[in-house]
C-alpha cells in the first residue's frame, strides 16, 4: 500500500482552498492560484511514483489549462465548473482509496530516525499476474521475496485478490504475448488500483503492442531479454522513492517588485528561492546559495544579464547551471543572441506563472538528471566513490540536531577475485549488483549507500546507535550469504565482511571515521571473513 505523506495532504488542502476561492469570487487571479495548486499536487504524485493518480491529476490540469483563457473569460460557465468539480472529486476519492484503512482521514508520518531495528523491516506487497507453468515466473517471484516483497500470484482469468492495492503489479503473458484478454485485465487492474505501478513483462517491442499496453494503463514495459534484473532494479527503485531536495532558484532582478512577484509564483510551487538586486554579486550568491537554476533579468544597472551569464560560464562548476532570462525584450534577434551567449531559455514579461513554473521545473529536472549521471555508479545505480565521500563530509559538517550520531560501514565481498577468475566478470558484476539491491531493499531512504570501488561499498547510517547499526548489518550479512547467484552451471554463494565505526556527527571528520571503519574491515578479514567488526574511534 503506498505511503501518502502529510505534505501531499497539505497540497490537497491548498487545492481545495484555491477552488473554493475561485467558486466564491470567480476572478482570473483565483483561477491562476487554482491551476498552480493542481500542478503542485501533480508534482508530488510524480515524486511519490503514483502513476495512476498522476494521470488523473494531469487530466484535471489539462482541463484547467484549456479554460485558462484571459481575464474576461472568468468566471467559467456553470457546465465547465461542474466538470472541474467532478474531476477534483474523482481525484480526491482515488487518493483516499489508495491509503491504508488506518490512514483514512489522517496523515501518516514515518517513524523517527532513532526507531527500533524493525524500522528496516519493510515488507511491500506485489502481485504477479501469470498463468501457472510459466518457466521463469517462479524464479523471479523467489528473488523478489528474498528482497523483501510479499508476492501474490493469480491467473489472467482469476479474480484479483481482495486486498489493499499493492506497490506494483507484474503482468506476464504466455508465449503468444498480450492479447485482448490480457489487455482487458490490465485495464481493470488499472481502474481498481490507480496508485499501483503496473509492469508489463515480456512485451514485444513493437509500436502497436506498446501503444496498446500504455493505453490500458501500463506504466513500464520490459522486453524479455534480461528482464529479471531489470524488474528487480525497478522494483527496488520504487522503495527508494523519497522526497527530493527542494528546487532552488536564484532570482537576479534589480526591481524589488518584479523579484517579489517571481518569488511568490515559485513559492506557490514549493520552489525555494533567493534574490539579489545587483548582478555584481552573482558569483558570491551562487557559491553561497547553490541554486539549481538562475532566473536572470536582461537589463540591469552595472551590467546586462547576458554579460553576467557569460561571466558565470567562465567558472567550470557553473558551466551547466541553467539560466533562464526574464525580460520585456520583444526583439527576436536579441533573444536569440542572448541564448547564443549562454542562456538556456527566454521568457517575456509579464510572465504566465504556470508557464514559468513548468519551465523552471523542466530545466531543473534535466540539470539534476545530468548531475545524477555524474554522481552514480553505472553498474549498481548507487552513489559513486567521490559522491559518497562528499555526502558523508556534508552530513558530518551539518552535525544535524535530529541525527547527532552517525555510523559508517565499509563492506567488502569476500574472495571476489576468485569469483571473477572462476565464473567470469559478468557473474562477478551480478554478485555486485545483488549486494547493491540487497542494501537498497533493506536500508532506510535516509541512509546513504555508495559503491566505494570494485567490490567495496560504503554505508552511512545517520541517527543510529552502534548496537542498532550492528543488528541491521548482521541481518543483511546473513541474508547475503544465503542469496544464490545464478551462472551457466548452477548457482554460487558468497559472503561479505564489514567494518563499522560510529561517532558523534559534530566531533569527527569524514577521513577519520572512514579510516576507522576501514581498519575494522581489515580486522574482520584477518579474523576469517564473513563477519562484522566494530572499530575503536
Amino acid at each position: 500500500m503506498p505511503h501518502i505523506p502529510a505534505v501531499l495532504d497539505d497540497h490537497l488542502a491548498s487545492l481545495d482552498l484555491s477552488w473554493k476561492g475561485y467558486r466564491e469570487r470567480g476572478s482570473f487571479d483565483d483561477f491562476v492560484e487554482f491551476a498552480l495548486a493542481i500542478n503542485s499536487v501533480a508534482e508530488h504524485l510524480a515524486t511519490l511514483k503514483l502513476p495512476g493518480l498522476l494521470r488523473q491529476c494531469q487530466g484535471l490540469e489539462s482541463t484547467a489549462i484549456s479554460l485558462f483563457g484571459h481575464r474576461d473569460s472568468h468566471p467559467v460557465e456553470d457546465t465547465q465548473r461542474r466538470a472541474l468539480e467532478r474531476q477534483i472529486d474523482t481525484l480526491v476519492r482515488s487518493i483516499d482509496l489508495a491509503r491504508p484503512p488506518a490512514a483514512h482521514g489522517k496523515s501518516r508520518r514515518s517513524a523517527p530516525i532513532g526507531a527500533a531495528a524493525g524500522e528496516w523491516i519493510k515488507p511491500h506487497s506485489a502481485w504477479m499476474v501469470c498463468d501457472s507453468g510459466l518457466p521463469w515466473a517462479g524464479g523471479l517471484r523467489e528473488q523478489l521475496e528474498f528482497f523483501g516483497f510479499q508476492m501474490t500470484r493469480f491467473g489472467w482469468r482469476d479474480a484479483a485478490p481482495a486486498q489493499d492495492s499493492p506497490l506494483a503489479i507484474l503482468c506476464m503473458p504466455g508465449p503468444g504475448g498480450y492479447g485482448p484478454t490480457h489487455l482487458d485485465t490490465i485495464r481493470c487492474l488499472r481502474e481498481a488500483h490507480p496508485a499501483s505501478q503496473i509492469f508489463c513483462l515480456a512485451a514485444e517491442q513493437t509500436l502497436a503492442t506498446l501503444v496498446d499496453l500504455l493505453r490500458v494503463g501500463a506504466d513500464v514495459t520490459i522486453e524479455g531479454d534480461a528482464q529479471t534484473a531489470s524488474v528487480i532494479e525497478r522494483m527496488l527503485d520504487l522503495l527508494q522513492a523519497r522526497d527530493r531536495a527542494p528546487y532552488r532558484v536564484l532570482v537576479v532582478e534589480d526591481s524589488a517588485t518584479a523579484a517579489a512577484m517571481v518569488r511568490r509564483a515559485l513559492t506557490r510551487q514549493d520552489i525555494d528561492s533567493d534574490a539579489i538586486d545587483d548582478p555584481r554579486g552573482l558569483l558570491e550568491a551562487v557559491a553561497r546559495y547553490q541554486p539549481d537554476l538562475v532566473l536572470m533579468d536582461m537589463y540591469m544597472p552595472h551590467c546586462t544579464g547576458v554579460e553576467a551569464t557569460r561571466v558565470l560560464r567562465q567558472v567550470a562548476a557553473y558551466q551547466s547551471l541553467p539560466v533562464v532570462y526574464l525580460s520585456s525584450e520583444q526583439d527576436v534577434a536579441m533573444q536569440i543572441e542572448a541564448l547564443r551567449l549562454g542562456g538556456d531559455q527566454f521568457l517575456t514579461k509579464p510572465f504566465n506563472p504556470v508557464l514559468l513554473a513548468a519551465v523552471v521545473k523542466n530545466k531543473i529536472e534535466r540539470f539534476r538528471e545530468m548531475q545524477r549521471s555524474s554522481r552514480h555508479d553505472s553498474l549498481t545505480g548507487l552513489f559513486n566513490h567521490s559522491a559518497i565521500k562528499s555526502l558523508l563530509k556534508q552530513m558530518l559538517l551539518a552535525g544535524s540536531a535530529e541525527a547527532p550520531q552517525l555510523c559508517v560501514a565499509m563492506i567488502d565481498i569476500d574472495h571476489f577475485k576468485a569469483v571473477n577468475d572462476t565464473y567470469g566478470h559478468p557473474v562477478g558484476d551480478q554478485v555486485i549488483r545483488s549486494l547493491a539491491w540487497l542494501l537498497k531493499g533493506r536500508l532506510r531512504t535516509s541512509d546513504l549507500i555508495g559503491r566505494y570501488g570494485g567490490e567495496e561499498f560504503m554505508v552511512v547510517l545517520p541517527g543510529v546507535a552502534p548496537e542498532q547499526a550492528r543488528v541491521v548489518l548482521e541481518r543483511i550479512r546473513e541474508d547475503f550469504a544465503t542469496l544464490p547467484h545464478a551462472h551457466a552451471e548452477g548457482a554460487l554463494f558468497t559472503t561479505f565482511s564489514a567494518g563499522l565505526a560510529c561517532c558523534a556527527a559534530a566531533d569527527a571528520s569524514a577521513e577519520l571515521v572512514t579510516r576507522c571503519a576501514d581498519d575494522a574491515l581489515l580486522e574482520a578479514k584477518r579474523l576469517g571473513r564473513n563477519r562484522i567488526e566494530t572499530g575503536v574511534f
